[in-house]
């Protein structure tokens, strides 16, 4: 499997020439939310922690905005604002400083937004193209990844994802060890692999694909800054802090606004409830990989029966999400993501998924946890067949006679070993 794309400069070739002007760097959250440099130490303490009220008080107000909507499980989205929350602390407070990176993960099992597939481990770094980087670790057992220069989120109107690669370009050795440089020129010295660092790109960003539960590895990574062997970041200040916090503040609204109309847009496209738009590429996203997907929407006694077949693609994958938080469900307990290692192909050729509250006993089964609504989505990488997805609804009684007699079956036990399995590796790839 290979997702990518714009590739590495052939490391044979000579070191490359100046890269040519880009737009100066845009102002981001952190620039514009920032306020002038207090003139004393104690100014500059009562302005950290104004910033920090109101970071609380949008956390409130995003909270009573929950509130007051029509969500049919309030409790769903307060919950969500937590884990949106932490992520933007973390992301700026903890790991923010371009000087000396460090990769952090994010969209996993527990932080959620912007419908993470829960076939990959995500990691990023900040970083700043003033800066060149060296990105080491080993690669042993590691089906695939992606690594991205990117602007930003999606949801901060930063769609620029300026170069990537994937495992073959790296030059992985024997013992599954490498070394990447990303920086705006490649140094005269280094002759191995090598991305270029545009000058508008915040993060690089990792995402290595699980496929296989039991014998894909999710890789070790280290990012330092070319330079800084020996140096220490400076202590933290109150005005580091406060613009750190401030954009945290702009990056949490964004999010807890930007994703539900996202998906009310996808809804549409598909062309109302219980229908599956094609993939197709999304501005921000990954170069190489196509999305598609609609909502559902059932009734106690109804399921949805998805029927394509399985495209010709370096990597697939079918996928249930919470509305209107863009959440994955609970991957530890319940089936409600299958990738092309894991669905059954029936004997006639085509994929049968499974929307539904309660087993069917067919092994496609994706559980809704008795969602009544929600979001199924597809990503299909380096696809070379363009199959589409039907759906349709049936009574849930009726599903044993909409699929052939000969289509494989999942009794209980066998359900349980399975759900078993999963849980085993979630707990060992999150080590939770």
């Amino acid at each position: 499997m290979a997702d990518t794309f714009e590739t590495l400069d052939d490391p044979a070739q000579p070191a490359a020439p100046e890269a040519p002007a880009t737009p100066e760097r845009p102002e981001t959250p952190e620039t514009a939310a920032t306020p002038e440099t207090p003139a004393t130490p104690e100014q500059a303490t009562a302005a950290c922690f104004a910033t920090w009220d109101r970071f609380c008080a949008e956390l409130a107000d995003l909270g009573h905005t929950i509130r007051a909507g029509d969500h049919p499980d309030p409790a769903d989205g307060l919950r969500h604002l937590t884990r949106v929350a932490i992520h933007a602390l973390q992301s700026t407070v903890e790991h923010g400083d371009p000087a000396f990176p460090t990769f952090h993960r994010f969209d996993d099992d527990v932080v959620k937004w912007g419908g993470p597939n829960v076939d990959n481990v995500y990691l990023r770094a900040r970083v700043d193209a003033d800066h060149g980087y060296r990105v080491t670790g080993n690669l042993a057992g590691v089906r695939n990844l992606i690594v991205s220069v990117v602007e930003g989120d999606m949801q901060m109107e930063q769609y620029g994802v300026f170069a990537e690669c994937d495992i073959d370009a790296l030059d992985v050795a024997e013992d599954g060890s490498f070394e990447l440089v990303v920086a705006a020129v490649r140094p005269g010295e280094h002759t191995g692999p090598w991305l270029r660092l545009d000058r508008r790109a915040r993060y690089l960003s990792i995402r290595v694909y699980v496929c296989d539960l039991d014998l894909d590895r999710t890789g070790e990574f280290v990012i330092e800054r070319i330079g800084s062997a020996g140096r220490f970041p400076a202590p933290l200040t109150p005005t580091r802090l406060a613009a750190r916090i401030a954009e945290a503040t702009v990056w949490q609204r964004a999010t807890m606004e930007y994703w539900g109309p996202f998906m009310d847009t996808v809804y549409e496209r598909a062309g109302g409830p219980n229908r599956i738009s094609p993939p197709a590429s999304v501005p921000g996203g990954a170069q190489g990989i196509r999305y598609g997907g609609g909502a559902y929407e059932l009734g106690p006694d109804q399921a949805l029966l998805i029927e394509t077949e399985a495209p010709e693609a370096d990597y697939w994958s079918v996928m249930l999400y919470s509305r209107p938080w863009f959440e994955s469900l609970d991957i530890h307990n319940r089936q409600n993501a299958l990738n092309g290692q894991e669905a059954h192909v029936d004997a006639d050729g085509v994929v049968r998924i499974v929307v539904a509250h309660t087993d069917p006993g067919l092994p496609n089964w994706l559980d809704t946890e008795g969602r009544s609504a929600g979001h199924v989505a597809w990503r299909w990488v380096r696809a070379r067949t363009a199959p589409t997805p039907v759906a349709h609804v049936v009574p849930f009684a009726d599903l044993d006679d909409r699929v052939p007699a000969d289509a494989r079956r999942t009794s209980r036990a066998e359900r349980a070993v399975s759900l078993a399995r999963r849980r085993a590796h979630f707990a060992r790839r999150f080590r939770r």
